[in-house]
């Protein structure tokens, strides 16, 4: 699948959607042939991670990060030398500073913001954090981790995204919509599959009852090379649901492609999370 739906079509199991994927990356393999100095970027905006910092204060067992760790200690000059690096090539690209937990380091969280703004068309910048530091409110976007062993007030950052991953058993339409009506301080809602490293046949039950709930209204619907989402409305309130297949991308044939640019801790670039 290679466009943006505003629709879902009928899902019958995680298969399809592995096969959607491989077509999306197939497409892409064949039909983008802009080189930069890091391959061939698969998608005309292409997102940039800075994972800041390894150090984070919680222990969630479930956080990616701690099943494959990043090589290398944080080195915040060399983080902003390679950003302004990828930004020479890629001036579109959206920025997301995420860790371990950035508002451990709230000045050097300011001069990665800054150095992005000066540098690029500004598209958009967001900040991933467990709400540590109250300190990084007004920088950027705030994306708020919110899960059984972390929980920041939503109220202590104005606007901010209420994100949270949600077990399968839990990816129901009923359980977000409870998140949704508990918690009208947050902006908007991001809730996100539960997943590792291994193999995984996801169950595919929220994306059909997504599109059979009347009261909800699909704004987009994609596969990607390793990721499915959609945006809808409910209720007034606008939210997203995301499934990152990191064994999908671990194992993707990407030949000289990529479709994210990965800043280290210690400021090497790396693409597709490899």
């Amino acid at each position: 699948m290679s466009k943006k739906l505003n629709f879902i079509p009928p899902i019958p199991n995680y298969d399809w959607i592995r096969e959607q994927m491989a077509y999306d990356l197939q497409y892409r393999l064949s039909s983008r042939q802009r080189k930069t100095s890091f391959g061939r970027p698969l998608y005309e905006r292409i997102n940039v991670q800075i994972i800041m910092t390894q150090e984070c204060p919680y222990h969630c067992p479930f956080c990616l990060e701690r099943q494959n760790p990043m090589k290398g200690l944080m080195n915040g000059g060399r983080q902003i030398q390679s950003l302004v690096q990828i930004l020479k090539e890629h001036p579109e690209a959206r920025l997301t500073i995420t860790g371990g937990e950035p508002s451990l380091y709230p000045d050097h969280v300011k001069k990665l913001v800054d150095t992005y703004r000066k540098n690029s068309s500004g598209v958009f910048v967001t900040i991933n954090t467990a709400g540590y530091n109250p300190d990084i409110n007004g920088l950027a976007h705030i994306n708020l981790s919110v899960n059984d062993y972390v929980k920041p007030d939503p109220a202590k950052f104005p606007g901010c995204t209420y994100q949270t991953v949600l077990a399968e058993t839990d990816m129901t339409l009923d359980t977000i919509k409870r998140i949704i009506t508990e918690h009208p301080e947050a902006g908007s809602f991001s809730f996100r599959f539960l997943s590792d490293l291994g193999k995984h046949d996801y169950d595919m039950s929220i994306w059909n009852a997504l599109q059979a709930d009347k009261e909800v209204e699909i704004s987009i619907f994609r596969v990607g090379d390793f990721f499915v989402y959609a945006t809808f409305n409910w209720s007034g309130r606008h939210a997203r649901i995301t499934l990152g297949d990191m064994y999908q991308q671990q194992h993707n044939g990407y030949q000289n492609g990529y479709s994210n640019i990965i800043i280290h801790p210690d400021g090497r670039i790396g693409t597709n999370w490899r």
